[in-house]
């Protein structure tokens, strides 16, 4: 999958598994890693940090465990309003591709 295919892909995965309830950073990698093994885990942490810095996903740093601070993330309203967008947008290329009947061996 190229660069530009697989980041928007995996924004759009990425919103879907924090709309699923707040989440644990690590676990968010732990889903996209089971669906994307190629994924390095900093492509994902890259993506969460985007995702934040656009208001899509909120932040809240647990400091009572022991060790490290845990971050956990939780999707905003703009980040369900972006969720929904690029669901219907995969949805629309989805068909698109149907319609052309593209083959996966490229034929």
């Amino acid at each position: 999958m190229n660069g530009q295919m697989k980041r928007g892909v995996l924004e759009m995965c990425v919103l879907s598994v924090v709309a699923r309830g707040e989440q644990y950073g690590y676990d968010i990698l732990k889903a996209i890693g089971e669906a994307f093994p190629s994924v390095d885990r900093s492509t994902v942490y890259a993506v969460l940090r985007r995702l934040s810095a656009a208001g899509c996903a909120s932040v809240r740093i647990d400091t009572l465990h022991p060790g490290p601070a845990r971050k956990y993330y939780r999707l905003t309203p703009a980040g369900e309003k972006a969720l929904d967008q690029a669901a219907s947008e995969w949805k629309a290329v989805c068909s698109a591709v149907e319609r052309l009947k593209i083959r996966p061996d490229g034929v």
